[in-house]
C-alpha cells in the first residue's frame, strides 16, 4: 500500500511545476538534457575545477527500467504490458507497441512522461551543470578579450 502511495505521489509530484528555488537556467537545462538521454545521447559537464561528469543513456535506461518495475509490483501493469510491448514489437504491430507503451508509464502522452522521468533523474545535477555552462561562457568571454 505505502509503495502504491508513492506512485501516486510522484506522478503527481511531476505534474507540479518546478520548485520555486530552481532557476530558469535549470528548467532550461533540465529540458535540454532530459530530452537528450531520451533521444539515446549522454549529457556531459564539467566545472572548471572538476572532472568531466557524464549521465549516460544507459544510466537512464536503468533509472527508467527501476520506475517501470515498480509500476509493475504497485499493480500498475493490469494488462501485462511487459510482455504485450516484446510481442507486438517482435510481431510488427507499432500501433500495438504504443498502447502498451502509453500504460507502462501511465500517460497518453509518452515522450512528455519519458522527458519528465529522464529529468527528475537529472535534477540533482542542474544546479552544477549550469554553474558549469556559466564558467563556460565566463571562459570563452575572457579568451575573446
Amino acid at each position: 500500500m505505502n509503495a502504491a502511495m508513492n506512485i501516486c505521489q510522484a506522478m503527481h509530484d511531476a505534474k507540479l511545476p518546478p520548485p520555486v528555488s530552481e532557476s530558469d537556467d535549470q528548467r532550461e537545462w533540465l529540458e535540454n538534457a532530459a530530452e537528450q538521454l531520451v533521444c539515446g545521447s549522454d549529457v556531459t559537464w564539467k566545472r572548471r575545477s572538476g572532472v568531466a561528469l557524464t549521465v549516460t543513456s544507459a544510466d537512464y535506461a536503468e533509472h527508467l527500467q527501476t520506475h517501470l518495475n515498480q509500476r509493475q509490483i504497485d499493480g500498475l501493469d493490469d494488462r501485462d504490458s511487459f510482455a504485450n510491448l516484446v510481442l507486438a514489437v517482435i510481431v510488427g504491430s507499432p500501433a500495438e507497441a504504443l498502447t502498451h507503451a502509453k500504460h507502462l508509464l501511465g500517460s497518453n502522452s509518452p515522450v512528455t512522461q519519458l522527458e519528465a522521468i529522464a529529468a527528475d533523474f537529472l535534477r540533482p545535477h542542474a544546479a552544477n551543470a549550469v554553474a558549469a555552462e556559466h564558467e563556460a561562457a565566463e571562459d570563452d568571454v575572457d579568451a575573446d578579450l
